[in-house]
């Protein structure tokens, strides 16, 4: 696990700690550690906090890595379509 980790430095990622998904910047791994930072959103005062945490490698249940993200709302998805067909037009010029 920990080259796995080691080879995530610097990019988001989910991570799967105990029982908990936190979705963060890997920051460092050492021999045990796994340190990472991550948001998280309060909807009551709408504030968001940045939090760094240090975990033992071993609570690493599992990772995920996002390929990319669709938008399932009809006009932002029609815009990426558009978008996506021009830009393919123009490389085929």
């Amino acid at each position: 696990m920990k080259s796995i980790l080691q080879s995530y430095v610097e990019q988001e990622i989910w991570l799967l700690i105990r029982d908990k998904w936190y979705f963060g910047t890997i920051i460092g791994v050492s021999d045990e550690l796994l340190w990472f930072k991550h948001r998280t959103h309060n909807k009551e005062t709408e504030e968001d906090t940045l939090w760094e945490r240090v975990v033992k490698i071993s609570e690493v249940v599992a990772i995920d890595k996002v390929i990319s993200v669709m938008s399932r709302k009809p006009d932002v998805f029609m815009s990426r379509l558009v978008e996506t067909e021009n830009n393919t037009n123009n490389h085929q010029q």
